[in-house]
C-alpha cells in the first residue's frame, strides 16, 4: 500500500468515482477507510468527497469515520458517538484513525477515536456500541407533517468546487437553507429537509453525515445566509432502519457570544425516529 499521504488520497479518489451506484455501498466503503495494521486502526482519504466545499474534511465525514471504527472494533452496533474538532484539515491528506476500548462489557463496550494528521491530534471521538434485551419501547416525539422529497425545492450545488455535497441529495422541506439562501425562511427557529446519499446504504456513519446539515438552519433562524464552524457533533440513534429519504427536523436553541447550539430529529420516510444529534457552532454572519 503506498504511504504518501497524496497518493493514497488520490487512489481513494479515483477508485470511489467508479463505484456503480446500481447496488448499494456501506458509508466505510463510500468514505473508502481502509485498514493499514489491524482492526484497531484505519486510515481515512480526505479527498473532495468527504470534504464540505471549501477543500477541507467535512466534519459530519470525521464522526462517521469515528462511528465506523468504533463500530467494527467493537463488534457492536453504536448506541451514541460524539466528535470533538480540534483542527481543520484541508485535502489531500490521509487521517489515521487509532481505536481505544478502555470498557469492554457484555453488552456495552465504550472506546473513543483518535485522529492523527502526521504527529497532530486533529479529531476526537468518544462514543458507546451495544445491545441489550428490548424489554420496553416508547417514543414521544412526533414526526411533523411535511412534502414529500418530490414535491421539495432541490438545494443543488452551493459550492463552486467539487465535494460531499455532489454525493448528498437535499429538498427543503420548510424554511431556508442558510449556506446558500433557497428556500425561504420559516420566520422560526425551525426548518425541515429530505436528505439521501443514492447508492449508499443509510447506515449508521450516513447518518452522522446528514445530521451535519443541522447547522443550514441557523441562517434560516436569522433570515440571512449564515456561516459557522462545528466545534463538536453529537449523535444518539434510535430506530435504525436503511430508509430511501431522511428527514431532518432542525431546531436553533440559542444565538450569542460568536456561537450557537442546535438540534435535529432525524426520521425515516416512513415515520420512524432514527436518531437524535446536536452540535455547537461558531457563528459568522457575512459583510454586507
Amino acid at each position: 500500500m503506498p504511504s504518501d499521504p497524496a497518493t493514497l488520497a488520490a487512489t481513494a479518489s479515483t477508485t470511489a468515482s467508479k463505484t456503480a451506484l446500481t447496488t448499494k455501498i456501506s458509508c466505510a466503503e463510500f468514505l473508502e477507510m481502509r485498514h493499514p495494521v489491524d482492526t484497531l486502526q484505519w486510515r481515512l482519504p480526505v479527498v473532495e468527497r468527504t470534504t464540505g466545499g471549501r477543500g477541507s474534511l467535512f466534519g459530519g465525514v470525521g464522526l462517521a469515520a469515528g462511528v465506523i471504527a468504533l463500530e467494527q472494533a467493537s463488534g457492536k452496533p453504536i448506541i451514541w458517538a460524539t466528535g470533538q474538532y480540534l483542527s481543520i484539515t484541508q485535502q489531500p491528506a490521509v487521517v489515521d484513525l487509532e481505536v481505544l476500548l478502555p470498557a469492554v462489557g457484555r453488552n456495552v463496550t465504550q472506546g473513543r477515536v483518535v485522529g492523527h494528521l502526521g504527529d497532530k491530534e486533529i479529531i476526537t471521538i468518544l462514543g458507546a456500541c451495544g445491545s441489550r434485551p428490548n424489554a420496553v419501547q416508547r417514543l414521544w416525539e412526533t414526526m411533523p407533517d411535511a412534502p414529500r422529497p418530490e414535491a421539495c425545492e432541490a438545494l443543488g450545488n452551493h459550492h463552486e468546487t467539487d465535494s460531499l455535497h455532489q454525493h448528498v441529495d437535499v429538498r427543503m422541506a420548510r424554511g431556508m437553507f442558510g449556506f446558500s439562501g433557497t428556500g425561504t425562511p420559516s420566520g422560526d427557529a425551525g426548518s425541515m429537509l429530505w436528505a439521501r446519499m443514492p447508492g449508499v446504504h443509510h447506515d449508521a456513519g450516513a447518518l452522522a453525515i446528514i445530521a451535519d446539515y443541522m447547522p443550514s438552519a441557523l441562517g434560516n433562524a436569522l433570515g440571512q445566509v449564515t456561516h459557522c464552524t462545528s466545534i463538536d457533533n453529537t449523535i444518539r440513534f434510535a430506530d435504525l432502519c436503511d430508509s430511501e429519504w431522511v428527514l431532518c427536523d432542525n431546531r436553533i436553541e440559542y444565538i450569542g457570544n460568536g456561537f450557537g447550539y442546535g438540534t435535529v430529529n432525524m426520521w425515516s420516510d416512513t415515520g420512524r425516529l432514527l436518531a437524535t444529534a446536536s452540535q455547537s457552532m461558531i457563528v459568522r454572519v457575512p459583510a454586507e
